[in-house]
């Protein structure tokens, strides 16, 4: 029995070593060392570290891969200023394109490696969170901007409205001779966002005698098509935020 544990340890170490090898790997290229790490960025790449030998000690660094993929997305302006503010709080070096740390001895190259990765992945998620809410305030703005043009002073923001359990705040209504005849709800693709308006919406559908309503999403194509499923069920229409003007004015 104590020979057969054993096998199976012995056996367990290899396949737990193959594992540790597959997660993280090195390659060399000149007189620099690439090291590919378990960590992620969010588009699921993996994230790379570069080391630099300088005399006794090494000089660790992301090489800017988070700087440039930011970059890429149109979010060079925002990764600048969480940037800074990521290299402060985690103690590493940033100098407008990579995190760095300027010394580390040899045993401090796994810790050193690691931290680097962690900071680089953190500061591309960081932007992407800021791209996400820039996004959403501009589509919001546009949608403000497309009920005002489709309905003019029919159009009122931010208005309480009951619905069949309880009162509301509903984004948008437009009246017509002192009736609200359409309802208009904006709507992010995250999942709280989709919820609550279809709690809300759905209470003000239901009632016998309704004004239309009408979901308008921040971003249709982010939205998950299983989430604008459910929004459908509980609105007469679900619409991006982009539509034209005549869309606007068939909802109501």
């Amino acid at each position: 029995m104590v020979s057969q544990l054993g096998v199976k340890n012995v056996s367990l170490q290899k396949i737990a070593d193959e594992v540790a090898r597959s997660l993280s790997y090195a390659s060399v290229e000149g007189y620099s060392a690439f090291v590919t790490t378990a960590v992620t960025y969010p588009n699921g790449s993996h994230a790379v570290v570069r080391l630099d030998e300088n005399g006794d000690s090494f000089f660790v660094s992301d090489d800017g891969y988070a700087s440039m993929n930011c970059d890429m997305l149109g979010g060079a302006s925002q990764f600048q200023r969480i940037a800074v503010d990521v290299a402060r709080r985690f103690g590493v070096s940033y100098d407008q394109r990579s995190f760095f740390i300027l010394k580390a001895s040899r045993q401090q190259l796994p810790a050193a490696v690691a931290l680097i990765a962690n900071v680089s992945a953190v500061a591309v998620e960081r932007t992407l969170f800021a791209l996400d809410r820039l996004r959403v305030r501009e589509s919001r703005e546009l949608f403000v901007q497309q009920i005002l043009n489709a309905f003019g002073a029919k159009a009122t923001f931010d208005v309480e409205y009951r619905g069949s359990t309880k009162a509301w705040n509903v984004d948008a209504v437009v009246t017509d001779n002192s009736n609200v005849v359409a309802i208009f709800e904006f709507v992010t693709p995250a999942p709280s966002s989709v919820a609550f308006a279809h709690m809300k919406v759905g209470d003000i559908s239901s009632m016998v005698e309704r004004p239309r309503t009408a979901i308008v999403l921040s971003d249709y194509d982010k939205t998950d098509a299983s989430l604008r499923q459910i929004l459908s069920s509980s609105a007469d229409l679900v619409m991006p935020a982009n539509s034209e003007l005549d869309a606007y004015r068939a909802a109501a």
